[in-house]
């Protein structure tokens, strides 16, 4: 490692968001020097690895907690992640599945009849589908269920879903073949490779690693809830009233029950996902049912050291002790919380109270099928602003201050990756008086 080398940009993290962010300088930007640093052997090892996420293309057709105008943006942004991984044909990285929203019962289908008139002009793809059309594609959802309940389905069938470990790898090699490519382009990539700080020396900041000193004339941090440590660590003013709230996603397998992502009408009052079926890239005879959410005290799952980090992130202490309590001082939200750190942690009752709430889905759905899926699930490092009446965020936030920048995205901020990575490299870009293509973002 030459520490006498100066690059434009240095990039601190290779899951999606740093990947894409590698990969839209190298092709579309005219910086000459770009480092890409990870820690893991690889691109996309900690929340982008597939057993770690949804590994679903969110689009918000099916997912009932958005509104339509965040709907547009969302599938706009999701477009062009959606773009890349078709034109690849790889169904290691992507398959095309079908996705739908199931409401049971007289609210919950009328609530999805308004929906669908509100979203069909966005995705023309939508159906609107009752009892005997959900019955054709769906056979097991209707398998014991009442004959007397009134179920609906909004389906689609230009799902997608993606292995985002492979997609990340992928935006490097690509990013790696296209700056070989161009004899004005100096692109490294250096795995294994552990930030231990982050410094300010006039215009250039110094990049402490586990290989050595690196300098830049501007760094992005891209390393999920690891990025507000930084941040706290740089003491960035827009990160003082911030902390996290970390939330670990457990899941379970059973064998295969479904051809379709089936999500169910989300809790208006509630920010996570209402229990879901996903289809699992690594594995399509197996059936994944989510989620059971845990808050933890660590920014990566199963990796105790990162505790350490997390109280990194938590000052100021009070105000995120007080935040956290006007988050649980909401009834549903608490009882939720109890039900999921508390109930479905429990040995076999765990396994058993989940069982029932999947059966909302798979009313034949045995016991004996459903497996924790041990080891396994991510964390997503959920927003608090202390300074708010409202404290939980479920949006990304991006912090900066000066040269440096800091992307926190927790899911299902993958969808957007490609959209952000370009958007993120055009600002980067034009701060350092160099050219981005026009019309790319």
């Amino acid at each position: 490692m030459d520490s006498s080398k100066i690059y434009d940009v240095i990039i601190i993290g290779s899951g999606v968001s740093g990947a894409a962010q590698f990969y839209s300088f190298a092709k579309h930007s005219d910086l000459s020097r770009v480092a890409l640093l990870e820690k893991e052997s690889q691109a996309g090892m900690i929340n982008s690895m597939p057993t770690n996420n949804s590994q679903t293309l969110h689009e918000w057709d099916i997912e009932t907690n958005y509104d339509l105008e965040k709907a547009k943006s969302v599938k706009l942004k999701s477009g062009y992640t959606r773009a890349y991984v078709t034109e690849k044909s790889d169904p290691k990285l992507f398959l095309q599945w079908p996705k739908m929203v199931m409401g049971i019962g007289q609210q919950e289908c009328e609530f999805l009849e308004k929906r669908f008139e509100e979203f069909r002009g966005l995705f023309p793809t939508l159906e609107k589908l009752e009892w005997e059309a959900l019955r054709e594609k769906e056979p097991n959802v209707f398998k014991d269920r009442k004959q007397w309940e009134r179920i609906m389905g909004l389906y689609n069938p230009d799902g997608i879903t993606v292995n985002y470990s492979l997609l990340a790898q992928s935006l490097v090699k690509d990013g790696q073949g296209i700056a070989k490519n161009d004899p004005n382009k100096e692109y490294e990539t250096h795995f294994g490779t552990k930030v231990v700080d982050i410094t300010k020396d006039g215009e250039i900041y110094r990049v402490q690693t586990s290989d050595g000193e690196m300098k830049a004339k501007f760094v992005s941090v891209c390393a999920g809830a690891h990025s507000m440590y930084f941040a706290k660590k740089a003491e960035v003013k827009e990160a003082k009233h911030l902390s996290l709230l970390c939330v670990a996603g457990n899941f379970y397998y059973t064998p295969k029950y479904i051809d379709t992502k089936i999500y169910t009408v989300q809790d208006p009052d509630l920010p996570f996902s209402a229990v879901h079926w996903d289809p699992d890239i690594l594995d399509p005879n197996r059936t994944r049912f989510w989620p059971t959410t845990r808050m933890v005290f660590m920014l990566e799952r199963h990796r105790y050291k990162t505790v350490f980090d997390f109280f990194v992130t938590l000052p100021p202490v009070f105000k995120s002790l007080i935040a956290y309590l006007k988050i649980m001082s909401d009834l549903k939200f608490a009882l939720y919380a109890f039900k999921h750190n508390v109930v479905f942690q429990i040995p076999w009752v765990g396994n058993y109270y989940f069982w029932r709430e999947a059966q909302k889905i798979i009313p034949s759905l045995k016991y004996s099928d459903v497996k924790l899926a041990k080891w396994q699930g991510g964390v997503r490092p959920q927003i608090v602003d202390t300074s708010a009446k409202k404290p939980l965020s479920l949006w990304e936030a991006k912090l900066s201050a000066g040269n440096i920048k800091f992307n926190v995205t927790p899911s299902p901020w993958a969808t957007t990756c490609i959209f952000n990575g370009l958007s993120d490299a055009k600002e980067i870009t034009e701060t350092l008086g160099g050219e981005f293509e026009k019309g790319v973002v």
